[in-house]
């Protein structure tokens, strides 16, 4: 049976005997790369599976081969080949140059090209190929000119393609076949790592990847123009100079784009000072640009364009190095969404000025969350394709054009360029299958206005049609003014990305206003989407407080989507959400101080605060608002006592502890037209903290909630937190959300991506069941009967206990000692010492006085009772013993007391045993790799069974657990101090043996059945 390979390498060698019968000509300087690649290079690749001349992908948003053919001395800066992989078409798996075969195609400018094109889309490695030879390109490094010849990993010369095992070598590794089979990935794994050399910073200049390299450049340039600029201009102030280094830097790099995709000649940015200055130059051209392009990048700006002066050789410089000239960068191979996830982390900092000096600092907002974290494509593209992907499926342009999507905490636009390559992509695809339904260039009266034009490939949409598109559906909010200006930047760039010269220059040319980029300042706007410009209608914030809050109203802003329906008109617009919330004197006496209706009093407090619009007040919405919204908790330290009043009078999610990505769920949820999307990553926290309880009990009332998917491990490398994708359907029938069953999985990672596979399946009604309204992806319909058993029939920890938490000292050298030193010292544990029914004896002392008055056993102060169980809170699940004796406890312990030494005891069995774990790990897991944590919230909800020693019955079981759990505690203490390899064996399994036994009475306590037993010992599975 002849296969792909056999007939891969039939093919191959055809063509070898094809160029060996007229080797001289094909060698010769007379024989040009366009044919070479006609009747060679893309029939090899033909041979090797893939798709070349299209004969099948006829859509060009869905082609796994991109050619260029430069068929008309056009020499755009791209690659001759780039191979893609069905369904991902956005990410390169790797290019090929193709060269004439005149000559030897192993030098360094051609490595360095390849490493280039490479290096710029994140892909490991690349080819060069003239058909006589053909290089494998390492393309992880850096690339440079000086060294770019070590680069080669492998060379193949005609003769090895008739040789089975050579050319094997690279079948295996280029074919569709392979490919397919995740050839260059582990190919790439196997590749040694990369050696280091030292930059500047310190750096691994020779590591660094695009994104770095290019952000530490940004970084560089931004430091030298503030500086350039302050010097210069010794009255700018910190805000102003972060604007014009940003306006500057924007527009150098919006040029460098349109050099390398040849919209503009390549000569621009690299004269700038060649016959005067390069400021001016700079200038000069950014008012010829503005009148072709419009759009912000360009718009006039008072100081940058009329007043600003700076020192022409730091600009030059800067000019010198970003320029296409033998430059590492290449904007044409370079995704636009690394690009925003560039300036994603550029805009986590801001310049501050003194009098004679400037310098970048960090927001303090990103110094205290620890960074930057840019959400990573994989997770943008999943969240549009399961929510705006579904909402356009099956519908025509038409239909689509009267949607509106959105993200309301935009940052660079990530999310906003997710959603218009989603609906670029889409929208050729229609054309493409539906010809007839298009306008096509050539065929229209009004050319300018064209859906399509027809190329090699097929049909693309004309830049009317993306334009359209753009302004039609798709919006965005940030409170940074620079942060909008960037996600502004991306689209127009996303907009210009399969342009040609030509389809560019016809456009100019035909389009009535004469401008390429449509002013997106009604889309894309800066504002605070959490507070709204009722805050204007009193004196309740200073007026550098309301600047800096920048509060936005929604209907005013987007008055086509958002509309308040017409009655009285005598509400104020703003926020909405507290649909029962009265306006609160909060200058009144007896106004409590904490709780969701509240307002903390403060000197500046005055007046009344106005009533807020409800959702029942609204008409319209967005049909999708999607993104990554800020995780940070707002506390007095972070923010003013009028902010956080303002925002628990206006938000269920102010309750207790106000997160900020709380607070933009439920405003994005209230935001959405009935029947709509919504879609966050979001911390998992959400799903079982008792703060967010309010927030999932309103949630749970408004929405339908279509998917929960818990991120594998870290979606964040660099951040502690760990995340999950909501998906949300806004319906307002409350018999279908209570009948509606959600998707869930906790395996969210780059592969699912591809191809769902939810594990689970659960009745969202069983939320609001559970304690705490919480959001338990894990009980579903085999266990769901236990879990509502366990939870309804029995006593829950804190109902039959006293729980607190230990000692949180704050400074460990003051307080804590290895000796007794004075009588206030005394003995303390720290959670790595509590085991399974054994505690570590106490090797620290802590000062640490003892109360004025005992409250016996039940007293909160637990420090010195006679005896309390304690719980470690880094675990996967309950882990508990027991003390005897008055001593401390630190911070990551829990204590319990109980009504005695003996109801302690029962107690510590009930949390150690199989069942408590099973119990633990549905209704509390929180899918953490790494230190999994016991709260005290989920402590206290333990089902505890409780006995009436009365009882003959009751008594002769608690009886039986206590003993079981003494002996239990004898056997691990022996087992601790057993010396021979026979008396720990037996001690071990004498502690199995007697686990077993609790774990049957506690079975028999909670009366399990048969299938119970089997589900709680097969962990839930």
């Amino acid at each position: 049976m002849t296969t792909a390979f056999d007939a891969a390498f039939a093919r191959v060698r055809q063509l070898v005997a094809d160029f060996r019968a007229n080797e001289h000509f094909y060698l010769s300087p007379a024989y040009q790369e366009q044919e070479a690649r006609r009747d060679f290079i893309d029939k090899f690749w033909m041979a090797l599976g893939w798709d070349v001349n299209h004969d099948t992908q006829k859509n060009p948003s869905e082609q796994e081969v991109k050619i260029e053919r430069k068929e008309h001395g056009d020499s755009q800066r791209r690659a001759d080949y780039a191979f893609y992989f069905n369904p991902n078409y956005r990410d390169v798996k790797f290019y090929v140059e193709a060269k004439k075969p005149h000559g030897d195609i192993a030098t360094a400018r051609n490595y360095f090209q390849i490493n280039r094109y490479g290096w710029n889309s994140g892909t490991p490695v690349g080819v060069l190929h003239d058909f006589e030879q053909l290089e494998i390109v390492d393309c992880r490094y850096r690339p440079n000119l000086e060294t770019s010849i070590s680069r080669n990993i492998r060379s193949y010369h005609l003769r090895d393609y008739d040789d089975p095992k050579k050319f094997g070598e690279i079948y295996w590794l280029f074919s569709r076949e392979a490919v397919a089979q995740g050839s260059l990935e582990t190919f790439a794994a196997t590749l040694p790592k990369k050696k280091r050399g030292k930059s500047a910073r310190g750096s691994a200049i020779d590591l660094l990847d695009i994104d770095e390299s290019f952000l530490e450049d940004l970084d560089k340039f931004r430091d030298a123009l503030a500086r350039a600029f302050k010097n210069r201009n010794p009255d700018l102030d910190g805000e102003t100079l972060t604007e014009l280094t940003q306006r500057t830097l924007d527009r150098l790099v919006f040029l460098r784009f349109l050099e390398d995709k040849h919209i503009e000649p390549q000569n621009r940015i690299a004269y700038f000072g060649t016959k005067g200055a390069a400021w001016q130059d700079f200038l000069a051209e950014s008012r010829r640009l503005d009148k072709i392009y419009n759009g912000t990048v360009y718009k006039h700006n008072e100081w940058l364009d009329d007043k600003a002066k700076i020192d022409d050789d730091t600009f030059s410089n800067i000019c010198r190095q970003l320029c296409h000239l033998d430059s590492i960068y290449d904007f044409n191979a370079i995704p636009i969404h690394i690009l925003g996830s560039i300036y994603e982390r550029f805009l986590g900092k801001v310049i501050v000025t003194t009098d004679k000096r400037a310098r970048v600092e960090e927001k303090p907002e990103v110094r205290k969350a620890g960074g930057v974290y840019y959400t990573p494509e994989y997770i943008v593209r999943y969240i549009v394709e399961n929510t705006i992907g579904r909402m356009i499926a099956g519908k025509t342009p038409a239909q689509i054009a009267q949607l509106r999507f959105a993200d309301i905490a935009c940052g660079s636009g990530s999310f906003l360029l997710g959603i218009f390559d989603c609906l670029l992509r889409y929208h050729t695809k229609y054309f493409n299958e539906h010809p007839d339904k298009a306008k096509l260039a050539g065929k229209v009266k009004q050319e300018h206005k064209a859906d399509c034009e027809v190329r090699d490939d097929g049909l693309h949409l004309t830049l009317h049609k993306k334009r359209e598109i753009l302004l039609n559906n798709i919006y965005g909010v940030d409170i940074d003014p620079q942060a909008v200006e960037v996600a502004q930047l991306s689209l127009y760039l996303k907009l210009l990305q399969d342009e040609t010269p030509g389809s560019a220059r016809q456009y100019y040319l035909d389009f009535e206003q004469s401008a390429l980029l449509p002013s997106l300042n009604r889309n894309i706007v800066s504002g605070n989407s959490l507070i709204g410009t009722d805050i204007l209608t009193g004196d309740l914030f200073a007026p550098v407080e309301e600047r800096k809050l920048n509060p936005l109203d929604f209907e005013q802003r987007f008055p086509q989507i958002i509309r308040r329906k017409r009655g009285d008109g005598s509400q104020p617009s703003g926020g909405e959400l507290r649909e029962t919330a009265p306006p609160l004197d909060y200058t009144a006496p007896g106004v409590p101080l904490h709780g969701p209706y509240s307002y903390k009093k403060s000197k500046k407090d005055k007046g009344v605060l106005p009533p807020t619009l409800t959702e029942s007040e609204y008409e319209g919405g967005f049909d999708a608002i999607i993104g990554n919204p800020p995780y940070r908790m707002l506390q007095p330290h972070n923010t003013s006592a009028e902010t956080l009043a303002y925002l628990r009078g206006h938000y269920v999610a102010a309750d207790f502890k106000i997160d900020l990505f709380h607070l933009f769920l439920q405003r994005a949820v209230s935001l959405v037209k009935p029947g709509g999307f919504q879609s966050y990553i979001v911390p998992t926290t959400l799903l079982n903290n008792v703060y967010a309880e309010s927030l999932r009990k309103w949630l749970l009332n408004k929405c339908c909630i279509e998917q929960i998917c818990v991120a594998r491990g870290r979606v964040f490398a660099d951040a502690d937190v760990h995340t999950s994708v909501l998906v949300f359907q806004i319906e307002p029938d409350g018999r279908k959300r209570n009948q509606h069953f959600v998707q869930t999985t906790a395996e969210l990672g780059p592969e699912f991506t591809s191809q769902a596979r939810f594990s689970g399946r659960t009745n969202q009604a069983t939320f609001a069941e559970l304690p705490g309204t919480v959001w338990n992806i894990l009980v579903n319909e085999e266990n769901k009967s236990l879990i509502t058993r366990l939870t309804r029939n029995f006593s829950p920890l804190n109902q039959v206990a006293v729980i607190n938490r230990g000692l949180i000292t704050g400074d460990r050298d003051k307080y804590f000692a290895d000796e007794k030193k004075t009588k206030d010292y005394v003995p303390i544990i720290a959670g790595s010492d509590v085991q399974r029914y054994f505690t570590v004896p106490s090797s620290e002392f802590v000062l640490f006085k003892r109360p004025a008055t005992s409250g016996g056993c039940w007293d909160k102060e637990v420090h010195f009772a006679p005896h309390k169980l304690v719980v470690r809170q880094i675990c996967e699940e309950p882990t508990a013993s027991i003390v005897r004796s008055p001593l401390a406890v630190t911070g990551n312990i829990f204590t319990v007391r109980g009504s005695s030494l003996e109801n302690e005891l029962y107690l510590l069995g009930i949390i150690n045993s199989r069942l408590t774990a099973f119990f633990w790990k549905l209704m509390f897991a929180d899918f953490k790799e790494s230190f999994p944590q016991v709260t005290i919230f989920s402590l206290e909800q333990l089902p505890v069974r409780t006995l009436d020693v009365s009882n003959p019955t009751d008594k002769f079981r608690h009886g039986k657990m206590v003993s079981l759990v003494e002996q239990m505690l004898a056997a691990k203490q022996q087992l601790a101090i057993a010396q021979s390899d026979k008396d720990k064996s037996f001690y071990a399994h004498r502690c199995d043996g007697l686990d077993r036994q609790i774990d049957a009475l506690v079975y028999d306590l909670y009366g399990l059945t048969d299938d119970e037993i089997r589900l709680v010992e097969g962990d839930g599975k």
